[in-house]
């Protein structure tokens, strides 16, 4: 009995690991020079990390007893918008910091590319600690729900996190390139931000309007073609970071 529900409950781990590390996968592909693992799993590890930094943010931020509701009267039924905008930059800031703090400074970091890919490893990480939260009790529940839910995050939150994260990567990149350093990096957390906001608002009013579904895969696609067009700018800029 305990080895059937440990199997169980590794089998649910792996399903709330495999959106986000396909998704890694598929953009890792991007890079021609590869990154050393070991740096990759440190900023995965770090995303998960900036998970919990992200969870205790949003309560101090959003919560009952939070800044904007007892300072400002801000609660999500008068100010949804606001409120999602407040949720994504804390995301997209948190998932910046493990790019921050293990990778800035590092001599493998020595290509405009880099910071797109490390971006996105973070924030594959940040998503892989998310679908253990909202994943696991639904598993509990009904493995075929569950696996629903993953399937369902791996094509909507799990890619959110990989585009956004990488339009963070293109600001950071451009950033090393410009002499106004802190204001594009502040600008690509925003411009992330922004997008971020702008899917979770959809999906709460998607069922609201006619073929909401499409506005969201249109969000997508759009976010899509972008880091795919960043990633292909910063291919042809053969540069090395200055140390």
């Amino acid at each position: 009995m305990t080895a059937a529900l440990v199997t169980t409950n590794i089998g649910y781990l792996v399903l709330a690991f495999l959106p986000p590390i396909l998704w890694l996968l598929f953009y890792l592909h991007e890079d021609r020079r590869p990154e050393p693992k070991i740096l990759l799993t440190l900023t995965f590890l770090g995303g998960m990390a900036s998970a919990f930094v992200a969870i205790f943010a949003e309560y101090f931020s959003l919560g009952e007893w939070g800044i904007l509701s007892n300072l400002f009267g801000i609660t999500v039924e008068s100010h949804i918008f606001l409120f999602f905008f407040v949720i994504a930059i804390i995301e997209e800031y948190v998932k910046y910091l493990p790019f921050k703090f293990l990778v800035s400074n590092r001599e493998d970091f020595d290509e405009p590319v880099d910071a797109m890919i490390y971006m996105m490893t973070a924030a594959m990480g940040f998503a892989a600690f998310e679908n253990i939260l909202f994943t696991f009790p639904t598993f509990q529940a009904s493995f075929f729900s569950g696996f629903e839910i993953v399937t369902n995050r791996f094509l909507g939150a799990n890619l959110l996190h990989a585009l956004s994260s990488a339009v963070v990567g293109f600001f950071i990149a451009r950033s090393f390139l410009s002499p106004y350093h802190h204001h594009f990096i502040a600008l690509g957390i925003i411009v992330a931000s922004i997008l971020h906001t702008l899917f979770n608002y959809l999906i709460l009013i998607g069922r609201t309007l006619p073929l909401g579904f499409m506005y969201l895969f249109f969000l997508l696609l759009v976010m899509t073609i972008m880091v795919l067009i960043e990633f292909e700018q910063l291919k042809r800029r053969n540069i090395n970071f200055e140390r």
